[in-house]
């Protein structure tokens, strides 16, 4: 696991791809509960290029409800774009939203790199929309980066062909 630091902003604050963090105990697949994951692993990620940027390890916690086991990881995940776990709860999806992080429930517990290479290929393309519009806020807090825009752009027009 590379880096950890008190957040995922600091880990990431000179990147301009998407940041994207992955609920997993080794750092090869996510497979990992939301609330109950021991780590996470945040990803840089353009159209380009993809690599670690650093991760955190957190104690075992008990599936029981408590809402204070998650402000750790809330608190660590801050800066990031995109969470991908096996499975999350509405409080916590509810947080993790309200900090701007979307988070996307996978089953079956897919290889990460898997993963990454479905959102180049996106970004390489046609945009789904939930991706779509993170690009779009992303890009609003760039203030000035129109390469998101671009893309965005570039998407809307082969979608309408």
């Amino acid at each position: 696991m590379a880096e950890s630091t008190d957040c995922v902003a600091n880990l990431a604050s000179d990147s301009k791809g998407l940041i994207v963090v992955f609920a997993s105990m080794d750092g090869d697949m996510v497979d990992q509960h939301f609330g109950s994951a021991l780590a996470f692993f945040a990803h840089d990620i353009s159209a380009d290029s993809a690599h670690e940027i650093g991760g955190k390890k957190f104690s075992v916690e008990k599936k029981d409800g408590n809402e204070d086991k998650l402000k750790p990881k809330l608190s660590w995940l801050q800066g990031a774009d995109i969470v991908y776990c096996g499975s999350i709860g509405g409080s916590a999806t509810r947080q993790l939203i309200t900090l701007g992080i979307t988070p996307v429930q996978v089953k079956g517990g897919p290889d990460i790199e898997d993963l990454i290479e479905e959102l180049q290929t996106q970004l390489n393309g046609q945009t789904e929309f939930w991706l779509a519009n993170i690009l779009k806020n992303k890009n609003k807090q760039l203030n000035g980066n129109n390469r998101f825009d671009k893309m965005l752009e570039e998407s809307e027009e082969e979608s309408w062909d």
